[in-house]
């Protein structure tokens, strides 16, 4: 890059554009350090050097717009980076309200669905108590009615029903003396039958 020599003379006039000249050196400098290290990671060295180089053509071609354009550049990323926080601690803060809120509204769900679960599952426990009541109640009264069909005395198919058995022969039993019972019945209803005649 070519060196612009300041003006010799010591008027005013020539330390001003001498001062001006340096700035714009200074500023030129640390702007493209700046912009290249940001570079660096996120675009390839070809790239960088094609946009250093063209950086660097319109530098040469336009000193005093390159300047302006890095001055305003500079000064507008104080106010970018203050707003790109305001953003960001938004998002946070309104993320948190969002969370707290979800978390606050979820909570009282599952305070209703607790509820609710416990309402369901005591009319489930009671609907199986009441089945199980039902049950017994109706063995019950089929022991009481088949005890008071055979008599008073207790016969000895009875006292072998009365032992401890598994539930499937117990089941196999009252099947069976459900079954010769009736069939005593059909045969006493022919012998009534054949007395009638």
């Amino acid at each position: 890059m070519p060196k612009v020599q300041p003006a010799q003379d010591q008027s005013l006039l020539g330390s001003v554009f001498s001062n001006l000249i340096r700035a714009r050196n200074c500023v030129t400098r640390q702007t493209a350090a700046v912009v290249n290290t940001a570079c660096q990671y996120v675009t390839s060295p070809e790239y960088r050097k094609r946009t250093h180089d063209s950086v660097r053509r319109f530098h040469n071609e336009r000193p005093l717009l390159t300047v302006f354009l890095a001055i305003q550049i500079a000064l507008a990323s104080v106010p970018l980076l203050l707003f790109l926080g305001y953003v960001l601690s938004t998002a946070v803060v309104g993320f948190g309200a969002a969370l707290v809120f979800l978390l606050f509204w979820t909570s009282i769900g599952l305070f209703f669905f607790g509820c609710a679960l416990l309402v369901t599952g005591s009319i489930g426990a009671s609907l199986f108590i009441s089945f199980i009541v039902f049950q017994r109640a109706v063995q019950l009264l089929n022991a009481l009615t088949s005890t008071l069909s055979q008599g008073a005395q207790p016969s000895q198919k009875q006292e072998e029903r009365e032992e401890p058995l598994p539930k499937a022969e117990k089941i196999l039993r009252i099947v069976d003396v459900k079954h010769e019972d009736w069939q005593n019945g059909t045969q006493e209803e022919k012998v009534n039958g054949d007395k009638e005649l």
